[in-house]
């Protein structure tokens, strides 16, 4: 019956869909007597956001409440996520209550709501929800009840922790997305007028049934579709042959601009392109744009898909870099100028977390590999896997070895080396106990496997609050820093057990740091962390390699938490990085300073910051900044490491180098080193030339 139904709306463009679309309506039946899960999966491209755009039509079609989180566009906290549903279930009502009563008051309000109708809740792009899937599972969805349906989508299964309790088995339906057969193809082209069989089977053998490529197979065909009978994209990856011709052939030069805009900024509105492109755009214009297969309505605005939107980035960088770099610096200026007009609260959140996408120096888009459109991932551990966990640290330990870590900035054209010793390679695995981790009862520990399902890596990443901190006060990293916190400061991360006040990183490990992929995958950890807007804690390893990618990253060394417990002769320092409270802006005012962006917002863009503050209309303006000093000089300066910065600001202090290498806790080899790769940079042949260069 539920097929019957499916079928017969089923919209014309969605094919070979009709079992899931009676799947959801099955199970949106029977959320009417309990709450119901729907966990769709597949890889990027597969059609995962235009089914669930499919799902949210039948939903709506039939008066029920949809509620959208867009894990992409979203501030991954419990606090914006309870908010963003309250906003949807009680419209117009006012905001006032304190963040930690924001749960509770999101559950009843769903409650309440679901005795009158339908509630069906998506979230798109799962994966990235990753530091919110044990709060979701152990607190908010298990509060829910009977006329609630919760749609999760996204590119990998969920984690064996929601399969391995019965009472989630039962509630849980799953549906994986592959590729669409041959009948489906046809049907797809005969919706885009194809019908000549050649075409049809030449989107059938360059797209073996990838939605999205088939899209933008059909999309060529339509126009000329030449390069399909004078090239073959043998030579490398089949999608991202497709976007480079459809990116040089088929908008036209009027839509070129406007698509690689959209592209650049990862939620877009005619206003944020307008900004982008320098040049006010038509709403004719806008309305062409959004009508693009691979272009959807997204919490923000609108949005590419994710997979065109990271091909087509990479197409441009390679084609004109210059062109590239110059739209994600309107970018930045733009995000910027909403976060300093934004205030406080969830709209400055989002706009930092925005402008995080556009800030990086050469280091940092070399740590992230920016490009890599699939690099392993993180996934929960379970306890059963304690004793591999066991086996693959002790092996870490026993087979460590000298290794050069080697990074590379396409934009830049610029290498990054990084040597660890034996020893320094085993910091990361030393001193954990995994029988305490498991017993903390939460997702502290993840893993990362290779193809063959073979742990290559783990992380172990405490949520802070009530009942992690004894353990957090006793752990060898974490004791030198939370076992001396000043009262006050120690009753502010004691939060409630369902919720937290911030994380502590205690390791992030790969099997080979000089992989690739590997060191991307822990680099999008990293990231994501930080695109929560929480407060973050670690002490990484000792080892330059860590130091200089925190420091890149925004990280501050705390004033206090040092200690020797990873190697008796090297200090390792804790690290903190704090948005909290108000202090979005002040840390991207840091990240510009130190990534060398910061000439980027001075000029109009952001003028109304600086003499139209909020509240102050009438008063007399501001007067004008004073003079760069010599330590925004030094900071402010393109093509330095961080860690050359703090060495470069010692210099202008005056300081030897032995007095360098003790206040940087480095030898004098490595600061002879630092200042050698400045001069070459530089071009200075001396101290005191470039001295002069650095105040230039």
């Amino acid at each position: 019956m539920y097929e019957e139904q499916a079928g017969d709306w089923d919209s014309e463009s969605l094919v070979g869909r009709q079992r899931e679309l009676a799947l959801f309506l099955k199970e949106r039946n029977e959320a009417g007597q309990s709450l119901r899960i729907i966990s769709v999966y597949g890889t990027s491209g597969v059609g995962k956001s235009s089914l669930l755009d499919e799902f949210q039509r039948l939903a709506r079609d039939r008066d029920d409440l949809c509620i959208t989180v867009d894990s992409e566009g979203f501030v991954k906290t419990p606090e914006a996520f309870c908010k963003h549903v309250l906003d949807a279930v009680e419209p117009g009502q006012p905001a006032e209550r304190e963040a930690a009563e924001l749960p509770a008051a999101c559950v009843q309000a769903v409650a309440r709501l679901a005795g009158e109708r339908r509630i069906c809740l998506f979230i798109d792009a799962y994966e990235q929800m990753e530091s919110m899937d044990q709060w979701l599972r152990e607190f908010f969805l298990k509060r829910l009840g009977r006329g609630v349906l919760v749609v999760l989508a996204g590119r990998y299964p969920l984690s064996e922790a929601w399969l391995l309790s019965p009472a989630w088995r039962r509630l849980i339906t799953r549906i994986p997305l592959a590729e669409l057969d041959f009948t489906a193809v046809t049907r797809f082209a005969d919706y885009m007028h194809i019908r000549n069989p050649e075409a049809v089977q030449k989107i059938w053998r360059y797209s073996r049934g990838h939605p999205l490529t088939m899209s933008l197979i059909a999309f060529l065909l339509g126009q000329d579709g030449q390069w399909l009978r004078d090239d073959e994209p043998d030579s490398y990856d089949t999608l991202a042959f497709i976007v480079n011709q459809w990116m040089r052939e088929v908008p036209g030069e009027h839509m070129r601009p406007l698509i690689e805009a959209a592209c650049v900024l990862r939620r877009f509105n005619q206003e944020s392109l307008s900004s982008v492109l320098g040049r006010e755009m038509s709403a004719s214009e806008f309305y062409q744009l959004i009508r693009f297969s691979f272009i959807r309505k997204a919490d923000q605005g609108w949005a590419v898909h994710s997979l065109m939107r990271e091909l087509a980035c990479r197409e441009l960088l390679s084609r004109t870099p210059q062109q590239y770099e110059q739209l994600r610096a309107g970018a930045l200026r733009y995000h910027y100028g909403r976060l300093a007009s934004s205030g406080s609260g969830t709209a400055e959140q989002h706009e930092a977390v925005e402008l995080m996408y556009y800030i990086g120096d050469a280091l940092i888009r070399a740590f992230m590999n920016w490009f890599e459109l699939a690099p392993p991932h993180f996934e929960t551990a379970q306890e059963q896997q304690k004793d591999e966990l066991k086996a693959y640290a002790a092996r870490r330990l026993a087979e460590a070895k000298d290794s050069t870590i080697e990074m590379y900035d396409p934009y830049s054209n610029r290498r990054f080396t990084f040597r660890l010793t034996a020893k320094e390679s085993r910091y990361t695995v030393l001193k954990l106990d995994f029988d305490a981790l498991f017993a903390l009862g939460y997702d502290v520990v993840r893993i990362m496997k290779d193809p063959a399902g073979n742990i290559i890596g783990f992380a172990v990443i405490i949520p802070i609050n009530e009942d992690t901190l004894p353990y957090l006060e006793q752990a060898p990293r974490s004791k030198p820093y939370f076992g001396s916190l000043p009262p006050e400061m120690r009753r502010r991360l004691a939060a409630a057990p369902h919720s937290r006040s911030g994380w502590f990183i205690e390791t992030i490990d790969t099997a080979d740091l000089g992989d690739v992929l590997q060191q991307t995958a822990m680099a999008y950890l990293l990231h994501d962390l930080i695109f929560t807007g929480e407060l973050l804690i670690e002490s990484p390893a000792p080892t330059e390699y860590f130091t200089e990618a925190h420091k890149s990253l925004g990280f501050t060394v705390a004033e206090h938490g040092r200690h020797f417990n990873y190697d008796e002769e090297r200090e390792a320092v804790t690290f903190v990085l704090d948005r909290q409270g108000g202090h979005g802006l002040s840390y991207i005012r840091h990240m510009l300073g130190i990534t060398g962006q910061a000439h980027l917002i001075e000029d109009g863009s952001v003028a109304r910051e600086q003499t139209e503050p909020a509240g102050h209309a009438g008063q007399p303006p501001m007067q004008p900044p004073p003079a760069e000093s010599n330590e925004e000089r030094i900071m402010g300066r393109n093509g330095l490491t961080p860690r050359e910065k703090e060495v470069a600001l010692l210099l202008e202090k005056g300081s030897t180098n032995a007095e360098i290498a003790k206040a940087l806790y480095l030898s004098e080899v490595t600061v002879k080193k630092h200042l050698r790769s400045m001069m070459e940079k530089l071009d200075a042949s001396n101290r005191t030339q470039l001295l002069r260069r650095l105040l230039e």
